[in-house]
């Protein structure tokens, strides 16, 4: 796992006191990436990173990473698995890469096919926040079931994100405040959407989201629902033998575990 921060100026500049927070957001998330950190900053964005390097562990490969022209920045933590076919695609048409991550397939992917064309087509788990200077948009994202975090608080003047709920209330002037009714509901019911943070004026970002955020507010989408992809009618006259199935499942789940072991480092397997 890495860890991601940022805070975004809603009207007026970034100043010392957000790259001050950002600065505590990634001492915060200290534990997530041990291998390196980074930061970036322009006029209206504060990024910073905490990287865990497991796909090229190169300097190459550090966040957060821009383009080669420079108006596109990408902090992303996760993985998508299916990064090489999806850098053979951008290579055929023109595009060249500078590290053996899949980082920069994600960011030159985003850059190159625009956010909308490009996140439903990663197979993986991740979250990030993209930066597309050519509009002056920030993108936040994560991946359809929602394994990997994104907390997000709105305030005056700025949108904060991170990682970690934690890393949000490091930052100078935010309440420390637990959200009484969302602790009730969660104690009531024994479980709560993850959307929900116990802790007041935090959300989570939603599995499958795609915020975009701009001068005009933020645009949310959701760009993948199960109930889209759900071949009912199939499995309704579904009239393969159970022997069909297992076999199936079986190649299925060795193809995800060989995704799953892609890695430029040592591999260990828990069992629970």
């Amino acid at each position: 796992m890495c860890g991601i921060a940022g805070v975004w100026r809603k009207r007026d500049p970034i100043g010392s006191g957000d790259l001050a927070d950002v600065a505590c957001m990634m001492q915060a998330l200290a534990h997530r990436g041990p291998d390196d950190h980074d930061s970036w900053n322009n006029a209206r964005l504060a990024l910073g990173h905490r990287r865990l390097a497991i796909i090229d562990p190169s300097p190459a490969a550090r966040e957060p990473m821009l383009t080669a022209s420079g108006d596109g920045v990408l902090c992303y933590n996760g993985e998508v698995y299916n990064y090489r076919a999806l850098r053979k695609e951008l290579e055929a048409e023109g595009l060249t890469f500078r590290s053996v991550s899949d980082t920069e397939v994600v960011l030159q992917a985003l850059h190159r096919w625009g956010p909308e064309k490009a996140v439903p087509l990663f197979d993986g788990m991740f979250a990030f926040a993209y930066f597309d200077a050519r509009d002056n948009a920030l993108w936040l994202a994560r991946d359809r079931l929602g394994i990997k975090p994104m907390s997000v608080a709105e305030t005056e003047g700025r949108l904060l994100f991170a990682s970690e709920d934690k890393a949000i209330l490091a930052c100078a002037d935010f309440p420390r405040r637990v959200d009484t009714r969302e602790l009730t509901l969660r104690l009531a019911w024994q479980s709560r959407d993850s959307s929900y943070s116990v802790f007041e004026g935090i959300e989570r970002l939603p599995p499958a989201g795609l915020w975009k955020i701009g001068d005009d507010g933020i645009e949310k989408h959701r760009y993948w629902h199960v109930l889209d992809v759900l071949k009912t009618e199939r499995i309704a006259g579904d009239r393969v033998s159970d022997a069909e199935h297992m076999a199936t499942l079986q190649t299925l789940l060795q193809q995800s575990v060989e995704l799953h072991c892609i890695a430029d480092t040592s591999l260990a397997a828990a069992c629970s």
